[in-house]
């Protein structure tokens, strides 16, 4: 239901109620002693202490006081009409004076408290009860004087009257003028007249007409229907007060008396009228009135009005004091508060000494100096001030915010916040308050929270976000100007293992030499960002020789960060995979850096140490790579991994002297997952580390189940061993531990490396092989030749075995000019006594030049090709030559 609507029902219902009413007291007029006139003022009388109830219960809000004076009141007059009724319904004739005053007077008594409680309107004031108290005494005085010099004294005189009627005709109109004095200085109250107040005096005023009426006519039963409704008029206001809420034309926090404006005073003085009144008005009618109560009732006034001036003379004092006192409190807050305040009159010159605004500036604030100019002194701007409290005084009594910079002595910025409000027209100020306050630790702090939110914190460099936001205005220019940004997204490449071997420290330490150097290859006006990890991205924004340009860009970023790196005693090399994208049309910030990304592990993918530009296909090759990423985590525990095994032959003999152990996945969907697509991408998560500690426990656990089988000459069992194990801290443990328990002798097995393993951290690699040789392992370098080849790697590297990788042992089908390389290895390693392997053999002219180059051992697809166990075993059967295979493939 709306406002609007609940409002016009409302209205609707008073209006209703009102015509109700005006019904009603139209009877009681025209019909003052029928059945249905008595009813109907039963009706009221008992209906308002019910509304009055009502109100009470629904709006506990609104009562004057703790007590439900007001309710009270009206049960009181409702019980003393009801029991008025049923005497003169019982007898016939209506009582004098009967138990109905009972009911009467105790509803005087409750209006009584009302107006002493001193809550008519809001919070209790301070002498509230007394002043109405003296209110009252003064209404009761001139009451008692008017009985004695009006006509009213022959009733009180007539003895044909029973003591009791002639008190109780005397006493109601009494009672109602003293209400009047308890309440009327409440009227009117700082110029706004109170409505419960209003209604409070309106309803004993018609009490007073009525009980008058019924005092003074001499027949008033010829208008017995109007004094009765007179009586119930005052009923329904005094039942609608409980309704209406409490004014506030007072400040309840004010420590003052009730209040002595114009009207206050008017009616302090108004009761010394009333004897001088009652003297003309006899003077004029000729009587001779005795004097003697009008001097007493001038007297009692005299000792009132005294006793009300020196509670107006206290109050005063009460008031003075409290006004001393919040000025010393808001001086001792100003001089010992953090905020310097200050008032400035229309120039912008202190209108007083502002011992605050000297502390905060840190310069004399006397009364009279600018505060412009205070500011300058202090290192701020005069100016900016100056145009701030022009505004200020544009704008009268709104706050406006102030924040002024400035630069101290010592170079050191500051800030000064606060507000200035214009109150020339508040006479108690007659000026500009000024308040100010130094918060330069929090625009540090924001400042702080602002570099955190857009930049590294380890770096230095843009963040993510600032790296999207650039990227998005990149765009919208390239929209102007037609040249497109281009992205490179670059990792590091064997970042991890140093991490896992040197530690998080030396890590960081190289992620800021790392940044260091990207930003010094770059333009200025380029963006390099790091994204998290070893990730960084590079926008390059109107580049005028677009592709080729990064490209080139792309190799000068791989050559600065393959730069050695001395990190703690430790010389490290790292290299990095970058990919590149040029802006589309349709481009936006994410997927430029997604396309990137792409890219960049399209670049890990093939080799590594090398950028890659991106093109549409990639996309497709990356939701692979996610998905088999996604599936190798559960590869491992669901059995989808197993191993296969390749014989590793005499060449003279063809016999088999081992075998190497080559791992192989087969999904449930996607099938046979080649081991050239899986573990690159087992290497990048880590993956590789659990899946290389399974590998060497099933080898293991086979040769030496083969060697128990079939005793003879030992036979071999190498097992590939990546970078990441290399550099891991379980690789001793893992080794160690399958060697126990599968009870394989040392020697047996065999682990081999790639040059590419032992680039990352070459002193930690040659400790980590030199531990592992000391459990009485070989080791074997794999694919020589194809990665970092240097003589110096198989001086520093202790290793047992050199494996010619079959792109070598391919050129043996040439001239003997391409055969020139394999004879070199081959008389490498026996220089070096090293046991040389030749993989990849596939065809007899290969092995027979292989033969004549004393080669000692050959591994390929000639011979066989990886075979399961149970094949593999059954080769072990007569430890001859194993069959060719029939076809010619890739050895995995």
């Amino acid at each position: 239901m709306t406002s609007a609507l609940r409002t016009s029902r409302t209205t609707t219902g008073l209006s209703v109620l009102a015509g109700v009413l005006a019904l009603v007291l139209a009877i009681v007029v025209v019909a003052p002693d029928s059945t249905l006139g008595d009813w109907a003022y039963l009706g009221v009388s008992v209906g308002g202490a019910v509304t009055a109830w009502l109100a009470d219960r629904r709006r506990p809000e609104n009562r004057r006081g703790q007590v439900p004076w007001i309710p009270l009141a009206l049960t009181g007059n409702a019980a003393g009409d009801v029991a008025w009724q049923a005497i003169t319904w019982a007898t016939g004739s209506a009582p004098e004076v009967s138990v109905a005053d009972i009911g009467w007077l105790a509803s005087y008594a409750a209006l009584i408290g009302t107006a002493m409680s001193g809550r008519i309107g809001g919070q209790r004031r301070p002498g509230s009860r007394l002043y109405a108290a003296l209110d009252g005494i003064a209404a009761l005085a001139v009451s008692l004087l008017v009985v004695f010099q009006t006509p009213v004294v022959a009733t009180l005189t007539d003895h044909g009257l029973p003591a009791l009627t002639r008190l109780a005709y005397i006493g109601y109109p009494v009672l109602d003028a003293v209400l009047i004095g308890l309440m009327a200085w409440r009227l009117v109250l700082h110029g706004r007249v109170r409505p419960a107040v209003a209604l409070l005096l309106t309803g004993t005023t018609c009490w007073l007409v009525a009980d008058l009426g019924w005092l003074l006519l001499a027949s008033p039963d010829t208008v017995a229907g109007w004094l009765d409704a007179g009586w119930l008029v005052g009923v329904v206001c005094f039942a609608v007060v409980p309704w209406l809420p409490q004014s506030r034309t007072e400040d309840p926090t004010a420590g003052r008396g009730p209040g002595h404006g114009p009207w206050r005073m008017a009616v302090n003085v108004a009761p010394f009228a009333a004897p001088a009144l009652l003297e003309v008005v006899a003077w004029q009618d000729g009587v001779d009135v005795n004097p003697v109560p009008g001097l007493v009732v001038w007297a009692v006034l005299l000792v009132l009005i005294t006793i009300r001036t020196r509670l107006v003379a206290a109050d005063g004092q009460r008031a003075w004091a409290l006004v001393r006192s919040q000025a010393r409190r808001s001086e001792a807050l100003a001089v010992n508060s953090s905020d310097a305040v200050a008032v400035v009159d229309a120039a912008g010159r202190l209108t007083a000494d502002s011992a605050s605004l000297a502390r905060s500036l840190g310069v004399p604030a006397p009364g009279g100096a600018e505060l412009a100019e205070l500011i300058a002194r202090a290192g701020g701007d005069a100016d900016t001030t100056r145009l701030l409290l022009t505004r200020s005084a544009s704008m009268p009594g709104v706050p406006l915010e102030l924040e002024l910079e400035g630069r101290r002595p010592d170079g050191s910025v500051f800030w000064l916040g606060g507000r200035a409000v214009h109150l020339v027209a508040d006479p108690d100020v007659a000026g500009t308050v000024v308040s100010l306050t130094d918060v330069t630790a929090r625009k540090l702090a924001e400042r702080e929270l602002a570099h955190q939110a857009f930049y590294d914190g380890l770096t230095g460099l843009a963040n993510r976000s600032l790296f999207l936001d650039h990227t998005e205005q990149a765009l919208r220019r390239a929209g102007r100007s037609g040249t497109p940004p281009i992205v490179l997204c670059l990792d590091l490449d064997g970042f991890k293992d140093v991490n896992d071997s040197i530690g998080h420290l030396a890590g960081d330490e190289l992620l800021c030499t790392v940044a260091g150097r990207l930003r010094g290859v770059v333009r200025a006006t380029d963006t390099v960002a790091r994204l998290g990890g070893d990730e960084f991205v590079v926008l390059v924004d109107d580049l005028a020789g677009g592709l080729p340009e990064a490209a080139e860009l792309a190799q000068r970023l791989l050559e600065a960060i393959a730069e050695p790196v001395d990190l703690h005693g430790h010389r490290v090399s790292v290299a990095a995979s970058i990919g590149i994208v040029v802006a589309e049309p349709d481009a936006t910030p994410l997927s430029m850096f997604r396309d990137a990304d792409i890219a960049m592990y399209r670049a890990k993918a093939s080799g590594r140490a090398q950028w890659v530009v991106f093109d549409a296909g990639m996309r497709t090759a990356a939701l692979e790579r996610i998905e088999l990423d996604r599936e190798l985590a559960a590869a491992l525990p669901a059995g989808q991994l197993r191993l296969v095994y390749q014989p590793v032959v005499d060449l003279q003999t063809e016999g088999v002297t081992g075998f190497e152990a080559l791992i192989r996945w087969q999904h449930p969907t996607l099938g046979a997952v080649g081991p050239d697509r899986f573990v690159p991408i087992a290497e990048d998560s880590g993956e590789i580390v659990p899946i290389g500690r399974w590998v060497l426990g099933e080898a293991t656990r086979t040769a030496a189940r083969w060697q128990r089988a079939h005793p003879g000459a030992p036979l071999t069992m190498a097992v590939n061993v990546s970078a990441r194990q290399l550099v891991g801290v379980s690789l001793l443990r893992d080794v160690a531990e399958a060697l126990s328990v599968s009870g394989l002798a040392p020697s047996s097995l065999v682990l081999e490396v790639t040059e590419t393993a032992l680039v990352t951290d070459p002193d930690a690699v040659a400790e980590r092989l030199a531990e592992l040789r000391g459990l009485g392992v070989r080791l074997a370098l794999d694919d020589f030749g194809t990665g970092y080849s240097s003589l110096s790697y198989l001086r520093q590297f202790d290793v047992d075995i050199l494996k010619i990788d079959r792109s070598f042992v391919s050129l043996l089908d040439g001239s003997p000019e391409d055969g020139a390389i394999v004879h070199g290895l081959v008389q490498l390693g026996r220089t070096l006594r090293l046991e040389v392997v030749a993989e990849g053999v596939e065809t007899p002219a290969q092995r027979d030049r292989l033969r004549a180059e004393h080669c000692d051992l050959a591994q390929g697809y000639l011979f066989a090709k990886p075979l399961e166990a149970d094949e593999a075993e059954l080769l072990l059967l007569g430890r001859c030559a194993p069959p060719a295979a029939t076809r010619t493939l890739a050895q995995s």
